[in-house]
């Protein structure tokens, strides 16, 4: 069987959306971008929504109207993607990294008041895998000190914690539209924000920094080219309309997945309490000399896996510049080296579910000693000779 790790759940409505988009002849920031970004705000209970054309986008918007620019940290999770914490660099500000906790690998908010300086503006925790972080706990902090607190939410739309959403306590929170998330247009993202007039200033940042005044176009500030279609905006429009139903197939197969992995006593990231869980993704944490071995033994049954994430503070560009080592961060390097991300999609079929939970059981399963025959039938064995 061939298990693949990611399919989008596109339906034949979804393609009709783009094709009734790309027939109107009109592709860039109309109607479709404009409904889009008010149906998004509505399901997230936020004030306004900003499309984008990706998430790492959505978070450098966010740092420039946070007013984060040179010489300031922003702390955040060295376990993430480097798209978290790449755009703290090109705001001209530095990430600050923190451990997570050993037994979710969202960032530690103990951890969090111990590294803050004279130079901290922001938080940018990372809601992992499609659970929050401890936000309540993180706003505490961010009062207490003065700071922005920014969301990197691209595994978390539908979730939930402790009756908060992502946005709700923050200043913003950034969300991923790539081809693996939970609704997609390939590539695109949105950032969520509770005050009309950062959204605009947003909407201007993304198209270079102009406006229209009248009938011409205006450059009012030093923008970026962060726009996205009008077709994508179509495209994600049509599966927001089912995104809870689509959350319902992913709970189902994570539910399914906890319980072989629970019987088999194997580590992987369980849902906390108070927590609605957006079921993202399925992350086993193999003990580090199992793993490679254990990926390569699911991709000869045919089972397509992968690993998020290698910590950001390893990664060569950063352990370059900054003088990173092993050892820095030991548990989100643990988990790292621990990793391996399951299928989860609404695409998956209970069949190919079985075949995999099969396999992981052959690989998992405590070895059972061979019963010993009765000692009247017990034979030696022949000797072989060898030359």
């Amino acid at each position: 069987m061939n298990v693949q790790f990611l399919q989008p759940a596109i339906t034949e409505r979804d393609i009709q959306q783009v094709v009734r988009v790309l027939r109107s002849g009109w592709l860039l920031l109309s109607r479709e971008t404009a409904l889009f970004e008010k149906e998004f705000a509505q399901y997230m209970g936020a004030a306004q929504a900003v499309l984008t054309n990706s998430c790492t986008s959505a978070i450098q918007l966010a740092l420039v109207l946070a007013g984060i620019g040179g010489g300031d940290e922003v702390i955040t999770t060295p376990l993430s993607y480097v798209a978290t914490a790449n755009p703290i660099l090109h705001c001209g500000a530095t990430p600050v990294f923190v451990d997570v906790e050993p037994t979710t690998g969202l960032i530690d908010a103990r951890r969090v008041e111990q590294a803050i300086s004279k130079r901290t503006r922001a938080i940018l925790p990372v809601h992992l895998y499609g659970q929050m972080a401890d936000m309540k706990a993180l706003k505490k902090i961010a009062d207490r000190n003065g700071l922005v607190l920014i969301e990197d939410a691209a595994h978390a739309i539908e979730s939930r914690r402790d009756g908060v959403a992502p946005g709700e306590l923050g200043f913003a929170a950034c969300f991923s539209f790539h081809t693996s998330k939970n609704i997609t247009a390939g590539q695109a993202g949105a950032l969520v924000i509770n005050n009309r007039r950062h959204a605009e200033h947003a909407r201007i940042l993304r198209r270079d920094g102009v406006k229209n005044i009248g009938v011409k176009r205006r450059m009012v500030d030093l923008g970026y080219k962060c726009l996205t279609t009008e077709f994508v905006a179509a495209l994600l429009r049509s599966q927001l309309h089912r995104i809870d139903a689509q959350w319902a197939t992913r709970r189902r197969i994570y539910q399914r997945y906890a319980a072989s992995l629970r019987r088999l006593g194997v580590d992987f990231n369980q849902v906390l309490p108070n927590s609605r869980h957006a079921y993202h993704m399925i992350v086993l944490w193999v003990p580090p000399p199992r793993r490679d071995a254990t990926i390569q033994r699911l991709a000869d049954a045919g089972i397509h896996t992968s690993i998020h994430y290698d910590p950001i503070h390893l990664e060569p560009y950063y352990r370059k510049r900054f003088g990173y080592k092993p050892g820095d961060f030991p548990i989100a390097e643990r988990l790292g080296r621990s990793t391996i991300t399951l299928p989860l999609h609404p695409l998956l079929t209970a069949r190919e579910q079985n075949y995999l939970i099969g396999t992981l059981e052959k690989i998992f399963a405590p070895a059972r000693a061979p019963a010993r025959a009765p000692a009247r039938a017990a034979k030696r064995p022949k000797r072989v000779r060898i030359r």
